[in-house]
């Protein structure tokens, strides 16, 4: 099989997640690479609270999370997704998913997770969506 970044990889085997995390002046940048599972969501929460951390107080609430490379997305990842925008909306923030396609937006689209989320196609210039101004 072949990832978004066109490497070949064993889909039985588990990929790692890598996460890019940033806060900026009106948004945290999140780009997702690899899988997001069970095992794999934890270190997303994790990333994101060292974000908090950082920015303390200045966090801004609103979360760009660029999907485009990331490989596969199961429930517990959907779940960790769906976490991510409920903290977000009680902060008055929200959320969009940058480059979200194929089965990952399937999935978002049957589950009706679609309608938390603000869909953006990538831009491969900065790395998020096109529409998220972030670059």
């Amino acid at each position: 099989m072949s990832t978004s970044s066109g490497v070949h990889r064993d889909p039985t085997r588990p990929q790692p997640l890598r996460v890019e995390a940033r806060a900026e002046a009106a948004r945290v940048v999140l780009v997702l690479v690899g899988d997001l599972t069970f095992g794999t969501a934890p270190s997303l929460e994790e990333h994101v609270r060292e974000v908090a951390e950082a920015a303390g107080p200045d966090l801004p609430a609103d979360l760009v999370i660029d999907v485009a490379a990331l490989d596969f997305c199961d429930s517990a990842g959907l779940a960790a997704l769906i976490g991510l925008q409920r903290r977000a909306a009680r902060r008055g923030g929200t959320v969009a998913l940058a480059g979200a396609s194929g089965t990952l937006r399937r999935v978002l689209r049957v589950t009706g997770a679609e309608i938390l989320f603000t869909l953006r196609p990538a831009d491969p210039a900065s790395g998020v969506g096109s529409e998220g101004q972030v670059g």
